[in-house]
C-alpha cells in the first residue's frame, strides 16, 4: 500500500511538472502563432521546453509501468520539484513579458523592454533546468541508457539563427553553385567582404535544406575565435541532448564529432559561420581524445552537409574544396534595387531612377542598402533626401555609413554598421599581415580604380612579399584585379571606410604624405615616350592633389608633383591647367625652399610658357625678363634653364608681333643650344623650329627660308624619333603653314591632313593644336577655291572651340571670321553672315585685349562684313 502511494505521489509530481511545462510552451506557441517574433532572449526556451517535456513523459510512463524502483523515485522527487519550480518561474516571466493580442502598442513596447531585463534570470533558470534534465535522463534506468547515448533526439533540431528573410533577394547563380558543391563534395565555402550577405545566404540555404530533408538536423556554430567555437559546439551538444555534455569535465568536441560521424543519427547540415581568421585552422582545440583542429572536427560523411562562411578566401580553400570557394560578389543593380524596394513602404520611394542612383552610390553592397533603408524609415526620409546627404561627402557620408541598425539576421555579435563591420577586417589584417595593411592604406589615397603595381610596390621589395600582400587583400575581397590584369581597384565604400579607419587611428596625414611622395617620385618626365605611363597616373594625381591633411614635411613633394604634372600638361596642350599647376608649384616651392631655389625658378618659367599659349605673350615676356637676373645668379650664363627663359621671351615676342627682335633672340638661343648640346638634341631642334616659325611671319623670303629650315628640322626629328612623335608632328604642321604662305597649297594640304590624322590618333579628335591645324586647312581649301570643304571644316572647328575654349576666346572668334569669309564666298546665307559678324563684334573688348598682331584686323573686318551683309539683305528685300 505504501509503495503504491509512493508511486502515485511520484507520478503526481511528474504530472505537475509536465503540466506547468506544457502551459509555458503553449504560451510561447500562442505568441509565435500570431506571427510575432519571439524575443531573442526567449528563443532558447521554445527549443528547450519540448526536450524537457519529452524526458518527463518518458519518466512518467516508466514510473506507471513499474520500471522505476522506490529508491530511484525517492532520489528523483527533489529533482522533479526543483525542475517544476524553475519552470513555474519561467512561466511567470513569460506571462509578464510576452504581449497578448489585446495589448496596445505601448504595452507591447513596455513588455519588450522588460524582456531584456529578464534575460540573465532566464539564462540562469535554463541552466538549472538543463542540470535537472541531465539527472532525469541519467535515471531513465540502466536498460535504456545505451540507446539514448547516441540516438537522434525525438525533436528535430533547427539552430538557424534567424527566421527566413521575407526580403531575401534570390541570386540563383550562387545557389546553383552551392547545390553543385553539396551534391559533389558534401561541403562548400562562400567568401566575400563583410556586409555582402554571406550569412543571409547561409540562412536561406538552411531553410532550403529543411524543405528537401524535413527530418534533418540543422546545426550552426559561430567560429570567430576558438573560444566562440568551443562554446558553439557545447551549445550544439546541449541542443542535441547528448549525454555527458552538461558535465564541465566532458570532452564536448569528441562527443559532437562522434555524433556527426554516426549515420544512424540521420541527415544533418552544419554551418560554420564567420571563420575569418586563418589562424583558427591551425590552433589546437581543447579536446584530449577527440579532434585537435577545426578541420578534424568536421567529418566527411554522406549523410552530412557542411557550409562555411568567411571573409578570407583561403579559409574556404582549406575547410571546403580547394579551388572551388564560391565568391559572393556585390549585388547587381537590379538585385540591389529589389532589396532596397523591399524595405521601403511608400509609393514615392519606388521611382526606379532614384533607387538606382542610391544603390549605385552604395556600391550595391547589401549591408549598406539595408542600413540606408533603416535610416530612411526611422527618420521619415525619402530616397532623394538620403542621396543628397551622401553627396555632401566627407563627415556626412562617414556618419551615415557608421549608423547601426537592428538586423536579427546577422546574429548578436555582428555589427550592422558598414564601417564598423569592415574595421574588423582592417584590424585583423593589420595584426597578421602588416605589409598588406600598409598597401591597403596607401591604395586608399589614390583614385580607387586602375591603381598600377608601380604605385604599390616598395623599392627593393622582394617579389614574394609584394605578391603575398596583394593576395591577402584580394582574399579578403578588399581589392580586385582590373580587367587589364595590370592594375587594381577598390570599391568606393571600402575606400571611405579605410580612410575613416586611418583617421580613427590618427595616421591619415601620414598616409596622405606617403602617397604624395610615392606619386611625385614615380611620375615620369612628361616627355612624349612617357605619355602612356603619365596617362595611367593622371587620375591618381588628381586624387592625391585633393588630399587635405598633408603634413608640412610632405609639401615639398606635393610641389614636386605639381611641377612634373604641369610640364606634362604643357606637352599635352592643356595650357590653362599647366599654368595653374606650375604657378601653384612655384608658390609652394618659394614658401618651402625660397624664391631663388632652382625648383621655384623652373616652375615660374613653365607658368610663363603657358601664358604665351593662353594669349598673353606680353605679360609672359615681362615676367620672364624680371626673373632672368635671379636665374643668372642661380644657374650661371649658359645653363639650360637660362636658355629656356630667353627662348620663351623670343617666342613671346614672335606671338605679339615683335618679329625682328624675336628673330635675333631665337637665333641666339638656337645657336647656343647647338653649341652646348649639339644640333640633333631635341631642345636644339625645338629652338630652330621656333626660328623657322618666326621667319615665316617676317616676309615671303622668310617663308622660303622657313621652309628650308623646317625641312631640315623635320628630317632630323624623324631620324631621331620616328614619324609619329609629337615633336615631329609639331614641325610637320608648321611646315604645312610655311608652304601655305608660299601658295604651295597642294603640298601644304598633304602635310595638314597627315598631321591632323596623326595628332587625332595621339590625343583624340578636337585637341588644341589639331583644331588650329584644321582651321588652317580650311583656309588652305578656301585659297584653292574649295569653298564647300572649307565651310564644313570651319563649322566643325567653331563648334569644338566654343565647347572647349568658350565664346570669347580669340581662337573661337578667328573661327567665326573664317566661317564668315566662307559664307561670303558662297554668296548665299547673308543672315548667317550678319549673325556671325555681330557675335564677333560683341567681344570687341576681348579682341582688343589680345596681344597677337594678326587678330587686330578682326574688328574692322567684322564691321565691313556686317555692312556687306546688310547691303545684300536690303537689296534682297527690295527685290
Amino acid at each position: 500500500m505504501a509503495e503504491a502511494i509512493a508511486i502515485i505521489s511520484f507520478v503526481s509530481a511528474v504530472a505537475g511538472l509536465v503540466d506547468i511545462s506544457s502551459r509555458a510552451l503553449n504560451r510561447l506557441n500562442e505568441f509565435h502563432s500570431a506571427s510575432q517574433e519571439v524575443p531573442e532572449s526567449f528563443r532558447h526556451i521554445s527549443a528547450q521546453l519540448p526536450i524537457v517535456l519529452d524526458g518527463l513523459r518518458r519518466t512518467e510512463a516508466r514510473a506507471k509501468a513499474g520500471h522505476v524502483d522506490s529508491r530511484t523515485q525517492e532520489a528523483l522527487v527533489p529533482t522533479i520539484e526543483g525542475c517544476r519550480d524553475r519552470v513555474a518561474s519561467l512561466h511567470e516571466i513569460l506571462e509578464e513579458v510576452l504581449p497578448s493580442r489585446t495589448d496596445s502598442s505601448l504595452d507591447r513596447a513596455i513588455k519588450a523592454a522588460k524582456s531584456l531585463s529578464k534575460d540573465k534570470k532566464v539564462q540562469k533558470l535554463l541552466k538549472d533546468i538543463d542540470s535537472y534534465l541531465t539527472s532525469l535522463t541519467f535515471h531513465n534506468t540502466s536498460g535504456d541508457t545505451a540507446s539514448i547515448s547516441q540516438t537522434t533526439p525525438h525533436r528535430r533540431i533547427n539552430m538557424t539563427p534567424a527566421d527566413r528573410d521575407k526580403n531575401f533577394v534570390n541570386r540563383p547563380y550562387l545557389f546553383r553553385d552551392l547545390d553543385i558543391m553539396m551534391k559533389e563534395y558534401g561541403r562548400a565555402a562562400i567568401a566575400g567582404i563583410g556586409g555582402v550577405g554571406k550569412t543571409q545566404i547561409a540562412v536561406e540555404q538552411c531553410y532550403r535544406f529543411r524543405e528537401r530533408t524535413p527530418s534533418g538536423n540543422i546545426l550552426w556554430v559561430h567560429a570567430g575565435s576558438v573560444s566562440k567555437l568551443m562554446q558553439a559546439c557545447k551549445d550544439v551538444c546541449d541542443r542535441l541532448q547528448l549525454p555527458g555534455c552538461s558535465d564541465p569535465q566532458s570532452d564536448t568536441l569528441r562527443i559532437l564529432h562522434t555524433w556527426l560521424t554516426e549515420e544512424s543519427n540521420g541527415s544533418w547540415m552544419l554551418v560554420v559561420d564567420n571563420v575569418d581568421d586563418l589562424d583558427i585552422l591551425e590552433q589546437r582545440l581543447q579536446s584530449e581524445n577527440g579532434p585537435k583542429t577545426l578541420l578534424q572536427l568536421i567529418p566527411q560523411r554522406q549523410h552530412g552537409k557542411v557550409l562555411v562562411t568567411t571573409r578570407d578566401r583561403r579559409v574556404g580553400e582549406r575547410l571546403a574544396v580547394r579551388g572551388r570557394t564560391i565568391i559572393v560578389p556585390l549585388m547587381s543593380l537590379t538585385e540591389g534595387r529589389t532589396l532596397l524596394a523591399s524595405y521601403l513602404s511608400t509609393a514615392r520611394d519606388y521611382e526606379k531612377g532614384g533607387l538606382d542612383e542610391l544603390v549605385e552610390t552604395l556600391d550595391c553592397l547589401p549591408l549598406a542598402i539595408s542600413q540606408a533603408a533603416a535610416y530612411m524609415t526611422e527618420n521619415y526620409m525619402d530616397v532623394a533626401d538620403y542621396i543628397a546627404l551622401l553627396e555632401e561627402g566627407g563627415d556626412e557620408m562617414e556618419a551615415l555609413l557608421s549608423e547601426s541598425f537592428s538586423d536579427a539576421r546577422r546574429g548578436e555579435a555582428a555589427d550592422n554598421s558598414v564601417l564598423k563591420t569592415w574595421k574588423i577586417s582592417f584590424d585583423q589584417i593589420t595584426s597578421r599581415f602588416s605589409r598588406a595593411a600598409d598597401m591597403l592604406s596607401l591604395m586608399s589615397m589614390f583614385d580607387r580604380q586602375g591603381v598600377p603595381k608601380t604605385l604599390l610596390r616598395s623599392p627593393e621589395e622582394p617579389g614574394h612579399v609584394f605578391i603575398g600582400a596583394l593576395a591577402t587583400l584580394q582574399n579578403f575581397s578588399l581589392i580586385g584585379k582590373s580587367t587589364d590584369g595590370k592594375s587594381y581597384y577598390m570599391h568606393r565604400l571600402i575606400q571611405i571606410a579605410v580612410r575613416t579607419w586611418l583617421q580613427l587611428k590618427g595616421t591619415l596625414p601620414q598616409w596622405e604624405g606617403r602617397a604624395t611622395h610615392v606619386l611625385s617620385v614615380r611620375f615620369p618626365s612628361g616627355e612624349f615616350d612617357t605619355w602612356p605611363d603619365c596617362a595611367v597616373l593622371v587620375p591618381h594625381v588628381r586624387a592625391v592633389l585633393e588630399l587635405e591633411r598633408l603634413p608640412r614635411e610632405s609639401l615639398f613633394w606635393r610641389a614636386k608633383l605639381l611641377a612634373k604634372v604641369a610640364w606634362y600638361d604643357s606637352r599635352q596642350d592643356r595650357w590653362q591647367l599647366a599654368h595653374d599647376r606650375a604657378e601653384a608649384a612655384a608658390v609652394m616651392f618659394e614658401q618651402i625652399i625660397g624664391p631663388e631655389a632652382p625648383e621655384t625658378l623652373s616652375s615660374k618659367v613653365t607658368a610663363a610658357d603657358s601664358l604665351i599659349e593662353l594669349g598673353k605673350p606680353r605679360e609672359a615676356e615681362k615676367f620672364l625678363a624680371d626673373i632672368l637676373p635671379v636665374m643668372r645668379r642661380v644657374f650661371g650664363t649658359d645653363h639650360i634653364e637660362i636658355l629656356r627663359n630667353k627662348g620663351n621671351q623670343g617666342w613671346a615676342k614672335c606671338r605679339y608681333g615683335n618679329l625682328e627682335e624675336a628673330d635675333i633672340q631665337l637665333r641666339e638661343v638656337a645657336q647656343a643650344r647647338e653649341r652646348i648640346l649639339g644640333f640633333m638634341h631635341p631642345s636644339t631642334l625645338l629652338a630652330y623650329n621656333n626660328v623657322a616659325v618666326n621667319a615665316s611671319r617676317i616676309s615671303y623670303d622668310g617663308s622660303e627660308g622657313a621652309v628650308a629650315l623646317g625641312r631640315k628640322v623635320l628630317t632630323a626629328r624623324q631620324r631621331l624619333f620616328g614619324p609619329k612623335h609629337i615633336d615631329v608632328l609639331e614641325i610637320q604642321g608648321n611646315l604645312a603653314c610655311f608652304l601655305d604662305q608660299m601658295e604651295d597649297y597642294e603640298e601644304a594640304e598633304k602635310f595638314y591632313k597627315s598631321t591632323i590624322a596623326a595628332r587625332d590618333e595621339l590625343f583624340g579628335p578636337g585637341s588644341f593644336w589639331a583644331l588650329t591645324l584644321m582651321h588652317n586647312l580650311a583656309v588652305c581649301y578656301r585659297n584653292q577655291g574649295k569653298n564647300e570643304q572649307a565651310l564644313e571644316i570651319h563649322k566643325a572647328v567653331l563648334s569644338s572651340r566654343i565647347e572647349i575654349l568658350g565664346e570669347e576666346h580669340i581662337d573661337t572668334l578667328m573661327s567665326r571670321n573664317g566661317l564668315v569669309i566662307g559664307l561670303i564666298n558662297e554668296g548665299k546665307d547673308w543672315e548667317e553672315v550678319a549673325l556671325q559678324s555681330r557675335l564677333i563684334l560683341n567681344y570687341r573688348d576681348a579682341i582688343e585685349r589680345t596681344q597677337r598682331p594678326f587678330t587686330s584686323s578682326l574688328i574692322p573686318r567684322a564691321e565691313k562684313h556686317l555692312q556687306h551683309a546688310y547691303d545684300h539683305l536690303k537689296a534682297q528685300s527690295i527685290e
